[in-house]
C-alpha cells in the first residue's frame, strides 16, 4: 500500500512538472518588443494598380496626418517608381497597441505593383516610446535606400535611424545611426550617437562629458555579412560586434 502511495506520489510530480514547462513555453516575455509575423497573405493579387489591395487581411495604412507614412520613388533601381508604406493592424479597442509593419511593393511601366516584403520587426508599436508616446517619427526614400527613424524616450531621449537597401535580388540594413541625449544638459548636437556603415565596416563614435564637450571616435569594424530586412530586429544587435 505504502509502495502504491509512493508511485501516485511520483506520478503527480512529474505531470507537475511538466505542466510547468507547458505554461513557461506557453507564455514568452510580455514585454519583448517582437512582433508576430505578418502571414495573412491569401487573397493579395501577385500585381495590380491598386497599392492598396496589396495590404493584407486585418491590416491598413497607418494613419497619422503629422507624419508621412506613404513614400514613391526607385527602389530597384529599375526607373519606374516603387512604394514603401507603414500598415497597422486594425484591432478592436483593447489596452494593447496594434501591431504594426512596414510593406513594400515594386512598380513597372504599366503603373502596376508586386509585393517585394512586409517586414514586422521595423516599425516600433505606438506604447514604446516610452514617456514621448508614439515612437515613430518618419520614413523616407534617400540615395535608392529606404530610410527608417524613430524618436523617444523622457528626460533621456533616444533616437534610431536605418537605412535599407535592395541589392542581389534581396533587402540589407546597410547604415544605422543611433544615439541618446539628457534634456536637461544637452541638445541633439550633443547627444551621444553612433553611425554605422555597414557597406564598408566604417563607424564613427561621438561621446558627450558633463561640460558638454563631445568626443569624435572614428574606426572600422571590417566587412561583416549584411544583415537581411526579414531578419531585422533592433532588440537582437550589436551594430559595433555584429
Amino acid at each position: 500500500m505504502r509502495k502504491l502511495a509512493y508511485i501516485l506520489l511520483a506520478t503527480c510530480l512529474l505531470l507537475s512538472i511538466s505542466a510547468c514547462k507547458n505554461v513557461s513555453n506557453s507564455n514568452p516575455n510580455p514585454n519583448s518588443n517582437s512582433n508576430p509575423v505578418v502571414t495573412d497573405t491569401e487573397g493579395i493579387p501577385e500585381k495590380t494598380n491598386d497599392i492598396y489591395s496589396l495590404i493584407p487581411s486585418g491590416w491598413k495604412i497607418l494613419n497619422k496626418e503629422e507624419k508621412q507614412v506613404l513614400f514613391e520613388g526607385d527602389l530597384n533601381k529599375d526607373e519606374f517608381n516603387d512604394v514603401a508604406a507603414v500598415i497597422e493592424e486594425i484591432k478592436s479597442q483593447t489596452d494593447e497597441a496594434p501591431q504594426r509593419a512596414l510593406l513594400i511593393a515594386f512598380g513597372d511601366k504599366d503603373n502596376n505593383y508586386r509585393l517585394s516584403i512586409i517586414a514586422d520587426r521595423v516599425i516600433l508599436k505606438a506604447d514604446e516610446g516610452g514617456v514621448w508616446g508614439d515612437p515613430f517619427d518618419s520614413i523616407s526614400i534617400d540615395r535608392g535606400s529606404l530610410v527608417v527613424s524613430h524618436y523617444g524616450g523622457s528626460n533621456w531621449r533616444w533616437f534610431n535611424t536605418y537605412r535599407f537597401r535592395y541589392q542581389v535580388n534581396d533587402w540589407y540594413l546597410i547604415g544605422a545611426t543611433t544615439g541618446e541625449y539628457f534634456t536637461g544638459s544637452a541638445t541633439e548636437e550633443e547627444a551621444n550617437e553612433q553611425d554605422y556603415n555597414l557597406l564598408t565596416g566604417d563607424y564613427i563614435i561621438k561621446e558627450t562629458d558633463e561640460s558638454g564637450k563631445q568626443k569624435t571616435t572614428h574606426g572600422n569594424r571590417g566587412k561583416k555579412e549584411l544583415i537581411k530586412l526579414k531578419d531585422f530586429n533592433p532588440e537582437n544587435i550589436n551594430l559595433h560586434e555584429q
